[in-house]
């Protein structure tokens, strides 16, 4: 995968159907560079940083995460910098850590979701790292010259989904917020719509999802019958 840019501050490298492993997004300001998720694995990490360099872009400062579902963070050990997380994040972390502690628990999670399994084959799933920044609700970063606006959002997917806007870019950051719902795997309408009009009302051109990459505002909406 080849890191490609979409703006004059923002890059993305695009999700590796093949493994499971999303998009993650960086965002460059004059004082400060800044990431979006931290990854499947170590391995997706260090193949982001790789990329980086071959850009002459530096090492994010700070990593900021959309959820916390393993394939977007199960790769923060490798992460330089500081991680941020809503606190509804971190918490729902911090509880995944606690069960992780289980052989039991970690054997039944290699064999439902079969991709854990295969990024690491031969060794123990990383302990889980929290946000060393949390934030309640709403954060927006100044990292030089550009913004970076951070929100909690009602969606279908997970209810600790953050949306991670760039606007004088006028990108937005989706995760996996517009995807159904990873308990129960059906789609909730209403939390549906309340994340589309939310999108709706936001100045943005491009929308990158976690899964699917990029889409235009435009498509993005029509695609989901908006």
């Amino acid at each position: 995968m080849r890191l490609e840019q979409i703006s004059e501050h923002t890059w993305y490298l695009p999700p590796d159907d093949q493994k499971d492993r999303p998009m993650l997004g960086y965002v460059a300001g004059e004082n400060f560079s800044l990431a979006i998720d931290g990854g499947f694995s170590p391995e997706q990490v260090e193949g982001f940083y790789k990329e980086l360099k071959a850009g002459n872009l530096p090492g994010p400062d700070f990593t900021a995460l959309t959820h916390w579902h393993w394939d977007h963070t199960l790769g923060l050990p490798a992460v330089s910098g500081l991680v941020i997380a809503e606190e509804r994040t971190n918490d729902l972390l911090r509880e995944e850590r606690k069960r992780l502690e289980s052989p039991a628990y970690e054997k039944r999670l290699r064999k439902s979701y079969i991709f854990v399994d295969e990024e690491f084959p031969h060794v123990p799933i990383p302990t889980i790292r929290t946000g060393e920044i949390e934030f309640h609700d709403r954060l927006t970063l100044d990292l030089g010259g550009v913004r970076v606006e951070l929100f909690h959002t009602e969606a279908p997917h997970t209810p600790d989904s953050i949306l991670i806007y760039v606007p004088e870019d006028k990108v937005l950051f989706l995760g996996d917020a517009s995807l159904s719902s990873f308990e129960t795997g059906r789609m909730d309408r209403e939390k549906m719509n309340a994340l589309l009009e939310k999108v709706r009302e936001l100045d943005c051109r491009a929308v990158l999802l976690g899964h699917e990459g990029l889409l235009s505002k435009e498509d993005f909406l029509y695609y989901n019958g908006f």
